[in-house]
């Protein structure tokens, strides 16, 4: 009986000294309130409010889900340049040009222009007389020679000019500026000097970019160049030499600058590029004794003008006459040419039936 009250003692005794807030071993902490209540943390939380024991549910948050349109893609088109575009054009001639030698050379400038344009590949010929005078006068004027009256391979000054109308005479009328730089003083009778408002000689392809490239830096209408350098070194060291080749290349060479010139003020997109030759050549000549010595390079680059081959037979007299088409001039209806409409992707109106011309 006396331990029984012992335990019981202890018991009593180990209850009253342990803390308030353990019961059974189980310990809650208060936790003081600004309102003076008492929080019991839990696993469920209570706030004793006015002795009232209220549970506060927490809700986890909803999220929102807002859809975000994808972007509309703007398209923008770029007009397609046309016929309608070309406010210029330039005539270049290599002399003694051969169409076999562009890619032998080789001229990656004119390479570039004939393969993204409108070429001849070997169906393009001169007059029967394959001279740099008279072959020019046939390129410039739209005649034949018997019709333009340059019969020498010569300037004579009482003979006058080439006759009839021609390119630089048209553009001239219409209030174009008209410029022709060549290599060779002969070069003159191909236009009378009151329509062209340019006329300059430089001999070799340096004296030709120096001249050339500042005229290209404002506009224009019609502008001639002609490159003698191949004509030249042909004679001196044979068709197709060495020699023939390099000075092929520095041409090309200047080529490149002078698009690169229209480029940088914003002319090349409207210009229209006429590419051709007066003769071929073989040996040291071009006396008409081989094909090779008719035979000349045609291509043509500019707005409008589509990626093609032409099949048919073109002649010399076709440049100009293709040039006054392009710029919307009246065609002559004396002219030898016919305009070569297929540049443009246009069904020919008209084509030679065969040579037209006596001479």
């Amino acid at each position: 009986m006396k331990r029984f009250f012992s335990l019981s003692f202890i018991f009593i005794l180990i209850i009253g000294c342990s803390p308030a807030s353990t019961v059974w071993g189980v310990a809650y902490t208060p936790t003081p309130n600004p309102n003076g209540d008492i929080v019991i943390a839990s696993e469920t939380s209570a706030v004793l409010a006015n002795n009232i024991a209220v549970e506060i549910q927490t809700i986890a948050p909803t999220a929102t889900i807002t859809k975000t349109p994808a972007p509309t893609a703007t398209i923008t088109l770029t007009p397609i340049p046309s016929k309608a575009d070309i406010e210029r054009v330039i005539i270049i001639s290599f002399d003694g040009l051969r169409p076999d030698a562009i890619d032998l050379a080789p001229m990656p400038n004119l390479i570039d222009l004939r393969d993204n344009g409108a070429h001849s590949p070997l169906n393009t010929r001169t007059i029967d007389y394959p001279a740099t005078s008279p072959s020019h006068a046939s390129m410039l004027t739209g005649y034949c020679m018997e019709d333009h009256g340059v019969i020498y391979n010569k300037f004579f000054q009482y003979m006058g000019y080439a006759k009839g109308t021609d390119i630089f005479q048209l553009a001239h009328e219409a209030g174009m500026k008209t410029i022709m730089i060549v290599s060779k003083d002969k070069m003159r009778q191909m236009a009378e000097p009151e329509t062209t408002d340019v006329f300059e000689i430089a001999y070799g392809e340096p004296a030709i970019q120096r001249t050339v490239l500042p005229y290209l830096e404002e506009d224009f209408g019609l502008m001639f160049v002609h490159f003698a350098g191949g004509d030249n070194r042909g004679h001196k060291y044979g068709w197709m030499s060495g020699e023939y080749m390099k000075v092929l290349r520095e041409g090309d060479a200047v080529l490149g600058e002078m698009i690169k010139t229209l480029k940088e003020n914003n002319l090349f997109d409207t210009t229209l590029f006429i590419i051709s030759s007066d003769h071929g050549g073989h040996d040291r000549n071009h006396i008409g004794l081989l094909i090779e010595d008719y035979r000349i390079t045609w291509i043509a680059y500019g707005p409008g003008v589509v990626q093609t081959e032409i099949e048919r037979q073109l002649y010399t007299f076709d440049t100009a006459v293709t040039a006054a088409y392009a710029l919307g001039f009246p065609l002559q209806p004396d002219w030898d040419g016919i305009p070569v409409y297929e540049i443009f992707g246009e069904d020919p109106l008209k084509t030679h039936d065969g040579y037209p011309c006596k001479t």
